[in-house]
């Protein structure tokens, strides 16, 4: 089978912080992929033994003051789920179905003050009951109905619960798979995790598991998330406009909550598939503590072994990965609670690749091993009732080992500790002040014999080609980042947040970048809401950008501005609507020179806008659904006499549909489509005029060789994808035991969406002048099949 083999289309090493380093690799090589393609798709198709998951309860009953008068038609909203209920007539409420974790309450009635219960936490299979007492106000003024909360609702901020992610339809349970179903937020393909929020790229993305950063979020680029949805409890996206608590070279910022393990009783469960296995165990620790730990580790290299189907030599070692996550909580009185964090990953694969010609560069061994462990601890601190301490320590070690071909190289070691603080004090009830510092060392040794990697909007980059950069350096990195903001509630309607954040690499650019961020908050009768931020986020550039033999020591920081305005309104006690609008401004982008000394300059510019609309609704635990619509445009130009071109990520158009819905107690229905415009591309320049050559030769290596010519950066696009997933659940109850059954439809209609060209070797055309290349699909229709048993 030919195939022209893009092998990491956009592979990035993770910059000793986070992003990868992209390349192309265009090469004709000879490579039965029949067996590799019964693998994966085999991997994929897979059955689940669970046992056993549990959900806990809060019910509670509200009071007039310190009498015994009951409140009815009182509302109760569970902020971490947004669920909300109304008290009866003897002032009761309740909320079931809900994980491990802390939660909040807050409770508004007319006439009364609003009030908000933090910290109620609840274990595996617990009721927790509590007694609410609101306190009588006496002002007309104070009666207008509002929602209190303990934090303000963050602008930009999209939350997906436990529950939630292991019931959406087409994420397969996993955990990051679930957000690319939120509006704004895309995938660049059906195998890949990069995530392109409102217009920006996987660079500009910043995720935090537990507090602590996150620096490999996926196995293979994508495949499944580094962490288990077993262990979650929700999911926070901001997308834009957040506060000045949030940076590290962050555009957009998803935080990741993992619960606590189960304060009642030891409990398991396990998980078995043809792709992975997976485990967890939990239980308590006296009865102020807890613990959970969870693993899981692919096998699909045992697998491929044993089935007997004819091996090849191009696989010497078929791709596997492994990680684990565990986490123990312990109250040591009523100020201070501990939780000590380890988590790791690895991803570990080996191949052979054949040649085409006796000079094939690329010809030889394909090695990848990727890994990423981190220890932390969390000391959370209430000194007063309005005095909050956080305190986090982390020391992570990354480890990227890639090798191909004749002798080429990238291996990088990074090796950091980061030391975090968070203060709260809130002075007056309106008035709360917020400010945090943290401080990262690192170590990073780098050793390469590789070309430099390509940047976004760089078609013509071709391994065999480019210069190689040898190295062999051992960098030391100091990065300070502190913030001082405060939140004002100057009345019952309207609030703001004023914030300065500033963040210090003094190996990168040496310089402070400062940067103002501040967002109001205004309420209206009926329930709705309008808010408002700007914000500035610098980020630094990237280390093979900045660091010698190949990058400008003296680049400065890129600028973004984010201009945001939200409208959302509540409708009913269940459903909500929003709308979204935003304008992203760019500058001092880092941009490649080539051919020049040095090759990197703050030359870009750039801008994203666009609008969505959301329409949510969740029904406690038996229904939850939305619609969203997302339009933008995302451009960049590259150099000051450069006209602007849609940038790699850009995506007009993005439509979701997704609900799932408890029929009755043992039968649930769910499904999702999506609709996306297709990914931009950029064109040979014969595609773009018939009269124009598809390639040119050039002398390398001993030979001549067909060297595609380009057209306008990201001109075409491939055709829309649209895609429908479906799941089904059947429950079967026993007398002391459960069993789950179900079925999950992706690509329920089979639509061939595309992921790539794959174009002739001489990129020679047919007889009606067009250029020959062959379409890569991606996923096909993949039926999921699961058991789950809960005892």
């Amino acid at each position: 089978m030919h195939l022209i083999l893009v092998i990491m289309k956009h592979f990035s090493t993770m910059p000793w912080s986070y992003n990868l380093i992209k390349f192309r690799v265009f090469s004709t090589m000879k490579i039965d992929l029949t067996s590799v393609c019964f693998v994966l798709v085999t991997a994929i198709i897979f059955t689940c033994f669970c046992i056993p998951t549990f959900s806990g309860e809060i019910q509670g009953m509200v009071f007039s003051g310190e009498s015994s008068n009951k409140l009815s038609s009182v509302k109760v909203q569970l902020l971490e789920t947004r669920q909300k209920d109304i008290t009866d007539k003897d002032g009761n409420f309740a909320f079931g179905g809900l994980q491990p974790g802390d939660y909040t309450l807050v409770v508004t009635a007319l006439g009364y003050r609003t009030t908000t219960i933090e910290n109620i936490v609840i274990s595996d299979e617990q009721v927790k009951e509590t007694k609410i007492n609101l306190e009588k106000i006496e002002f007309l003024f104070d009666e207008i109905l509002v929602v209190g909360r303990a934090l303000p609702k963050a602008i930009s901020r999209q939350s997906l619960q436990g529950l939630e992610i292991k019931r959406l339809p087409g994420a397969m349970g996993d955990a990051l798979k679930a957000i690319q179903s939120l509006p704004g937020i895309r995938a660049a393909n059906d195998f890949s995790g990069q995530l392109f929020v409102r217009g920006g790229g996987p660079e500009d993305n910043t995720i935090y598991f537990d507090r602590f950063p996150l620096e490999e979020a996926y196995h293979f680029g994508g495949l499944v998330s580094t962490i288990s949805s077993e262990i979650l409890n929700r999911i926070d996206v901001y997308a834009g406009g957040f506060g000045a608590e949030y940076g590290r070279d962050a555009q957009a910022v998803i935080d990741i909550y993992s619960r606590q393990g189960n304060r009642k009783q030891f409990s398991s469960n396990f998980n078995v598939n043809f792709l992975y296995s997976e485990g967890l165990v939990e239980g308590p620790i006296g009865d102020r503590g807890s613990w959970y730990l969870a693993g899981r580790r692919s096998y699909a290299d045992v697998v491929y072994n044993l089935l007997p189907i004819p091996k090849t030599d191009v696989i010497t070692a078929l791709p596997r990965f492994w990680d684990y996550q565990t986490k123990l909580s312990y109250d040591i009185n009523e100020m201070f609670q501990l939780d000590l964090n380890a988590f790791a990953s690895d991803d570990f694969a080996q191949l052979k690749l054949g040649k085409d010609k006796p000079d094939d560069d690329l010809s030889g061994a394909f090695y990848l091993k990727n890994s990423f462990h981190l220890q932390g601890i969390h000391l959370r601190s209430i000194l007063t009732p309005n005095l909050k301490y956080d305190l986090n320590i982390s020391h992570s070690k990354r480890l990227i080992n890639f090798k191909i071909g004749k002798g080429f190289y990238l291996r990088i070691q990074p090796n950091d500790t980061d030391v975090r603080h968070d203060l709260t004090y809130k002075i007056t009830p309106n008035f709360q002040i917020e400010s945090g510092l943290n401080n990262n060392i690192g170590r990073t040794t780098v050793q390469t014999f590789f070309p430099r990697p390509p940047e976004e909007g760089q078609p013509n980059f071709d391994f065999r080609l480019s210069e190689k950069v040898k190295s062999d350096q051992r960098n030391k990195g100091y990065e300070v980042e502190g913030y001082l903001q405060g939140r004002f509630q100057l009345s019952e309607f309207f609030s703001t947040t004023l914030g300065m954040r500033f963040d210090y690499a003094r190996d990168l650019t040496g310089q402070i970048a400062i940067q103002p961020r501040t967002s109001f908050n205004l309420l209206l009768p009926l329930g709705s809401e309008i808010r408002f931020a700007y914000g500035r986020y610098m980020q630094s550039p990237q280390p093979w950008q900045a660091y010698p033999p190949s990058g400008n020591p003296n680049l400065d920081e890129s600028e973004a501005n984010h201009f945001v305005l939200e409208i959302e309104r509540a409708i009913g006690l269940s459903t909500e609507f929003k709308f979204a609008t935003y304008y992203k401004q760019l500058k001092d982008q880092v941009e490649s020179v080539p051919d020049q000394d040095p090759g990197y300059l703050n030359l870009g510019t750039g801008y994203a806008r666009g609008s969505e609309i959301l329409l949510q609704h969740r029904q406690g635990s038996r229904l939850f659904g939305w619609i969203s619509y997302a339009n933008s445009v995302s451009k960049r130009r590259d150099y000051p006499d450069r006209p602007y071109r849609f940038y790699d990520y850009d995506q007009t158009h993005v439509a979701t549909i997704t609900a799932s819905y408890k029929i009755n107690k043992t039968w649930e229905i769910g499904a999702k489509w999506q609709y996306a415009t297709g990914n931009p591309y950029t064109p040979l320049k014969c595609e773009e005029d018939v009269n124009q050559p598809c390639a040119k030769q050039v002398f390398n290596n001993n030979r001549w060789r067909q060297i595609p010519t380009y057209g306008e950066i990201n001109s075409f696009r491939y055709d829309p994808f649209h895609r429908l997933d479906i799941r089904i659940n059947k429950d079967f109850i026993f007398s002391n035991w459960k069993m789950s059954l179900y079925l999950e439809l992706l690509n329920a209609y089979n639509r061939k969406n595309i992921l790539t060209f794959n174009y002739d070797e001489n990129y020679a055309r047919d007889e009606s002048g067009e250029v020959i290349k062959d379409i890569i699909r991606q996923l096909p229709i993949v039926p999921y099949i699961g058991i789950k048993s809960e005892f």
